[in-house]
């Protein structure tokens, strides 16, 4: 998976100084975590290849301003969700503006459970349950809806959240209390 702490910085002391190689190394060592994460957040594999890619330039870009404090592919995780939260950005920005993209978080993407058990009237009425869930969420502020997709749908544990963002492990489940009620009010309608 990834390096020892002090092999780690090691890495990053030769990186910052210019060694593409030792750069590589830590790229091959988290390239894939983090491509997985990004892909649960945006759900679709050129997206998260490009974000992914796009989160290992602007670390490189950066590597001087990394802090020993959390590990490296914890630092790679802030920079690649702070990217999504960009593209999320500028897809609402588009949305607004009339275009037809589609939104971000594709919910209905996920697999349920009897789902090849479906009749296609069955699939069209969760395909617009999961696209007004994605909207609801998408709808949530950053805060909140950064620990309800982190929570939620990667399954992350509220020390890993606290890590990535970093703030206390008290603060998430109190976003999460708070942006999971938001959420629930949000889609009271479905229920």
């Amino acid at each position: 998976m990834g390096y020892e702490k002090d092999a780690e910085l090691a890495l990053i002391a030769k990186a910052r100084k210019g060694d593409g190689d030792a750069y590589g190394r830590l790229v091959t060592a988290n390239q894939d975590r983090i491509y997985a994460s990004v892909l649960r957040q945006v759900r679709d594999e050129h997206k998260a290849m490009d974000i992914t890619q796009e989160a290992f330039i602007h670390a490189f870009r950066a590597i001087d301003t990394y802090e020993d404090r959390a590990r490296f592919s914890t630092w790679m995780y802030r920079i690649a969700m702070n990217l999504i939260t960009s593209h999320y950005r500028h897809e609402r920005a588009q949305k607004r503006g009339g275009s037809k993209h589609e939104t971000s978080l594709n919910i209905e993407g996920m697999p349920e459970p009897g789902a090849d058990q479906r009749t296609p009237d069955d699939q069209v009425a969760a395909d617009d349950v999961g696209a007004i869930v994605r909207a609801a969420i998408d709808e949530l502020d950053d805060e909140y809806r950064d620990v309800v997709v982190m929570r939620d749908l990667q399954g992350l544990s509220y020390e890993e959240i606290a890590e990535t963002l970093d703030i206390a492990p008290g603060t998430v489940r109190s976003r999460l209390h708070r942006g999971r009620e938001k959420l629930k009010d949000k889609l009271k309608h479905l229920i």
